[in-house]
């Protein structure tokens, strides 16, 4: 049977075909999941409605394969606009973000400690600024027009812990203040490390981090500014105060460069056909949501523990 005649069937015999690297998709830790956010309705009179698991599988597939909804409809023999109010319905309903938040808890319960790097990311609008999409901001250091994903992401996994989506004029250190206002309390005692790059450097925000977290190392290189009292020496030193610099501990900040790579070349955030920061901010979670599921198919010996925490 050739992928386009692929009739839509039951969880226990379908399948998602996909290239070998794509195979999680299809895993039973991936469906297993899905099916506690994706609960079906009760029966009711009038024709079935599609399994929303597979629906969203397919959406998954469409993410990666950077494939349109008529290319679903070729493959699935669903109506395409099917699936577009299928997104809609979730996005209405935020279970992009909700579902987001409620996976990154388990993860992040079962962590003894978190080492975090912190960094954003600009992807250009879709009309790549021909024609204003609403949220759309001009980048001067891009010199293009669109978004900016500011996100943060443990070291040991490379799995997104906290994300926010502006527009892409909005700078770095104002959303890494809110950040980690916005971290939450169960990370009281796990955080051990925090990572940024120079854009980060501002010492009221080494301080809220270090009262937030009272035992964690910060590694926030520092830019050499211009000094009229104090010597090179003695700025450094000052600046150096309440920061971990050792060279080996900055180095893994460029976890996050890989991460972001991963997410665009991947995941293909960035190369859908949507406009509109709304859309956008539902692509982040949505990849990220992704990068989850298929962190967990990859550790089986997770999938007992993960289920217990959900159930």
């Amino acid at each position: 049977m050739t992928t386009s005649t692929i009739p839509i069937q039951t969880s226990q015999i379908y399948g998602i075909p996909c290239y070998e690297r794509f195979q999680w998709l299809n895993t039973r830790v991936v469906t297993d999941t899905l099916a506690r956010f994706l609960k079906p309705k009760p029966e009711a009179k009038g024709r079935k409605g599609y399994d929303k698991i597979q629906m969203f599988q397919w959406l998954m597939y469409k993410q990666l394969m950077n494939c349109t909804y008529r290319d679903l409809e070729s493959m699935t023999h669903i109506d395409y606009s099917t699936f577009i109010k299928f997104r809609k319905r979730l996005m209405q309903k935020l279970w992009f973000p909700r579902i987001f938040k409620q996976l990154t808890k388990q993860i992040i319960l079962q962590r003894k400690s978190l080492t975090l790097i912190i960094d954003s990311s600009f992807v250009e609008s879709f009309s790549k600024g021909k024609s204003k999409e609403q949220g759309a901001e001009y980048s001067g250091y891009k010199e293009k027009t669109g978004f900016k994903l500011h996100q943060v992401i443990d070291y040991d996994t490379r799995l997104p812990l906290l994300q926010r989506v502006t527009p892409g004029a909005r700078p770095d250190i104002i959303y890494g203040r809110n950040l980690v206002r916005g971290a939450p309390a169960y990370w009281k005692k796990k955080v051990k490390g925090w990572l940024a790059d120079k854009g980060y450097d501002a010492e009221d925000f080494v301080l809220q981090i270090k009262r937030k977290w009272k035992n964690c190392d910060v590694g926030i290189p520092f830019r050499v500014m211009p000094q009229k009292i104090l010597t090179p020496e003695g700025y450094r030193q000052l600046k150096s105060i309440n920061r971990c610099l050792k060279q080996e501990f900055l180095n893994k900040r460029g976890e996050i460069e890989r991460y972001f790579s991963r997410k665009k070349n991947v995941f293909n955030l960035g190369e859908e056909k949507t406009r509109h920061l709304k859309n956008f901010r539902a692509n982040c979670h949505f990849t990220a949501i992704m990068e989850i599921l298929e962190w967990l198919s990859e550790h089986p010996a997770l999938r007992v523990l993960f289920t217990k925490l959900l159930g």
